[in-house]
């Protein structure tokens, strides 16, 4: 028997980790699906097969399986990607070997589960163990592909990708076998059940933040209750880290006494010690947030007066640095054109130092998101990136991904070769959107940024004035965080929100393009240049011209109303990045609307 080139499928992955409230749902999703991957790298390893994608041997550590964000010597889990790509020795039967991996990657899930069970009895609904095991057993989806190493290796492993990708189109629909007749469906998967019972434990309750009225089927109380609880940033906490470190800068006093009252209060805890930007406030951050401190007391069961911890704790800070802003950014990043350079790769030990090359890169990015940006890294694959991080940081974070993302792509391809670039989307979204929604928000950007490739593109969704979209090439001068930076001081110092709105409503009274004949065209392109002019020039406190604020206005009567909306979007999204920044009442701000 000659040699087999092997590829694995685990899934499900989109509608898996999308289905999350809370961050410890969305990141322990993805762990999920990096742990049956890990299981399942670990069962080739041992049946002799040279994993080429992930490049681990046997007896690598990076194979051992782990619950958490740390291993046991403090070193962070590396994820990996739910694909497997394995070169498998002669007289190995890929068939057989295909059905360990599976059961492998089928125990690990199990075993995860079980202990989650264990831990939460008190929460399930009497009775529920048959449907319990179905929900389990029908998650995991398994696809293998085989065939022999004879002849080109690109071509054997995009045949393998071919025949996986098709038999993802078909789907299996299978009649539940086991259900509770009337009981509520899951809050996070229609499909399922809930696995809860009507009364619940308010220690369990409390430890997993289930809300009230929330339902779980099985797999989403595995995401809930695995792992440790306290090691998951929530988007509050993640959303007002700079405001927690301006309020460590500039109110010590008044940020001591508001941790005091949180630990008497016994405010859920974050136990992330390798944070540094979470020790200034290592408690659940909604409650620093005026509105949402009734709410939280409401689901946490504090029978504090939530009047008095805003008067009392949070006042003072406002005072001092401002109302934090209730905005979070979530970064998709993703490789452009890894398909042309996986076909570039002719051998196996190739594509393995490809892969070395961009899983240094995963490394490098947890670093950037979680210790450089004060951010949340939920994912970071060989190419692709899914964080959340504060608004202020979320620019300079995407900046540093793509340089990183670029030193990791010239390794990876060698010299002489076009290497592949990173495009980055950030989507601004309330803090108090739904998970999915934030998440739609991110990727919606990767796909803008993705028109142009090499791109950074920015998607605020503001819950009082709609949309605003921009989007940059890397190799734009000015760069695109340098451009923003720009913006930023002005709207800033110079221009105020009411004079962007102003040109905006100007643009959108004069008629499109679409039809027009040539000479009112013409004219209709001199009064929008006119009218443009003149409202800059009667900006306070200064006066100010097109070149002044970034706008350049093309001849074109089409191309200028494009050019203006995309100024107006850049610089509603520059306002919103400069209002995320704690400051004293005392320092200057543009008049708002």
């Amino acid at each position: 028997m000659s040699r087999h080139l092997l590829r694995v499928w685990v899934g499900p992955v989109q509608d898996f980790i999308r289905q999350a409230r809370r961050t410890r749902d969305l990141w322990f999703g993805s762990h999920l699906l990096s742990e049956l991957a890990r299981a399942g790298a670990r069962a080739l390893a041992e049946a002799g097969a040279e994993l080429v994608f992930p490049p681990l041997d046997r007896g690598d550590p990076e194979l051992e399986p782990c619950d958490g964000v740390f291993r046991a010597d403090g070193s962070p889990i590396a994820p990996l990607a739910n694909e497997l790509l394995a070169v498998l020795p002669e007289r190995v039967d890929p068939a057989e070997t295909a059905r360990q991996v599976r059961e492998a990657i089928f125990r690990r899930w199990r075993g995860v589960a079980s202990a989650v069970k264990r831990e939460c009895p008190g929460l399930l609904a009497p009775g529920i163990d048959q449907v319990w095991e179905e929900q389990i057993e029908t998650a995991p989806e398994f696809l293998a592909s085989w065939a022999p190493l004879a002849g080109d290796y690109a071509t054997t492993r995009r045949q393998l990708g071919r025949a996986i990708a098709g038999r993802k189109r078909l789907r299996d629909f299978g009649q539940w076998r086991h259900d509770r007749r009337g009981a509520p469906k899951s809050s996070l998967d229609g499909g399922r059940v809930s696995v809860l019972a009507e009364v619940r434990p308010k220690d369990l309750v409390r430890k997993y933040r289930i809300a009230p009225g929330e339902q779980l089927d099985a797999v989403g109380l595995v995401k809930r209750a695995g792992g440790d609880p306290e090691q998951f940033p929530s988007i509050a906490t993640v959303a007002l880290a700079a405001w927690i470190a301006a309020a460590a800068e500039e109110a010590p006093d008044e940020l001591g006494r508001l941790r005091a009252r949180a630990r008497e209060l016994d405010l859920p805890r974050l136990n992330r010690p390798d944070l540094a930007w979470t020790r200034a406030y290592p408690f659940e951050a909604s409650v620093l947030l005026e509105s949402r401190v009734a709410p939280t007391f409401d689901e946490l069961g504090i029978s504090g007066d939530p009047a008095a911890f805003v008067r009392h704790e949070l006042r003072p800070l406002y005072r001092k640095i401002g109302e934090p802003s209730p905005y979070v950014a979530c970064l998709v990043a993703d490789g452009d054109r890894m398909g042309k350079a996986l076909d570039d790769l002719d051998d196996p030990q190739a594509h393995r130092r490809f892969s070395k090359a961009t899983a240094a890169f995963a490394r490098r990015a947890r670093q950037i998101v979680e210790q450089d940006h004060r951010g949340s890294l939920v994912y970071a694959g060989g190419d692709d990136v899914l964080a959340f991080l504060p608004v202020t940081d979320a620019v300079a974070c995407a900046d540093r991904l793509r340089r990183a993302f670029a030193d990791a792509a010239k390794v990876a391809v060698g010299e002489g070769k076009e290497p592949p670039t990173l495009s980055v989307g950030i989507g601004i979204g309330h803090v108090m959107e739904a998970m999915g929604d934030l998440l739609e928000l991110g990727r919606d950007a990767e796909k803008l940024a993705k028109t142009k490739r090499n791109a950074l593109a920015i998607l605020l969704d503001k819950r009082s004035g709609g949309r605003s979209s921009w989007v940059a090439s890397w190799d734009a001068d000015p760069t695109p965080k340098e451009r923003l930076a720009r913006d930023e001081a002005l709207v800033d110092e110079k221009l105020s929100v009411k004079k962007i709105h102003e040109i905006a409503a100007i643009r959108r009274r004069l008629p499109k393009p679409a039809g027009l004949p040539q000479h009112e065209a013409e004219g209709f392109a001199a009064v929008l240049r006119g009218e443009v002019g003149r409202a800059l020039a009667r900006n306070e406190p200064e006066s100010l011209a097109p070149i002044d604020v970034g706008l350049t206005l093309p001849d074109d009567y089409g191309k200028m109303r494009e050019a203006v909306e995309r100024w107006v979007d850049r610089l509603l999204i520059a306002r919103a990045i400069a209002e995320a920044r704690p400051r004293r009442r005392s320092e200057p701000r543009a008049e708002a609307a």
